[in-house]
């Protein structure tokens, strides 16, 4: 059995922000030589998550309404009267969603639907670094 791990940097932005890794996923696990296994996708932050869903505009932009609906920016977070971080919007909104999806491995290649795509969704009001921890399993 094999387990291989790699790290991701990404830096998807300030505020609300999507961003499609499938692609990245897709070369980790060809380059292992991994056939037949599970993959862990985990967001090592606590102001966003990992999806699996259609990296579309408008699909976004309707996750992006819901969750202001949920944990608006504007709103009040007893997160913010301590006067260390004002982001509680962002906490709130990944408390919601997964830091980590598993995806089978068959054949070499991630088990996907058609339009299912490994996405980060991340609401960190600052634009910094951001990693993904990639970890194979397999034969």
């Amino acid at each position: 059995m094999k387990i291989e791990t790699t790290i991701l940097e990404i830096c998807p932005g300030a505020g609300y922000a999507v961003e499609n890794i499938t692609h990245h996923v897709n070369e980790f696990v060809s380059k292992t030589g991994v056939q037949e296994g599970q993959l862990v996708v985990f967001f090592k932050h606590t102001t966003g998550s990992i999806i699996i869903g259609e990296h579309e505009a408008g699909i976004i932009a309707d996750l992006e309404c819901a969750l202001e609906k949920l944990a608006p920016k504007d709103g009040d977070y007893f997160q913010h009267l301590r006067g260390i971080d004002f982001n509680g919007n962002a906490h709130v909104r990944a408390a919601f969603m997964p830091t980590s999806v598993i995806v089978p491995i068959h054949k070499g290649k991630l088990v996907l639907g058609t339009h299912q795509e490994i996405q980060v969704v991340d609401n960190q009001p600052e634009e910094l670094p951001r990693y993904v921890v990639l970890q194979i399993t397999g034969e």
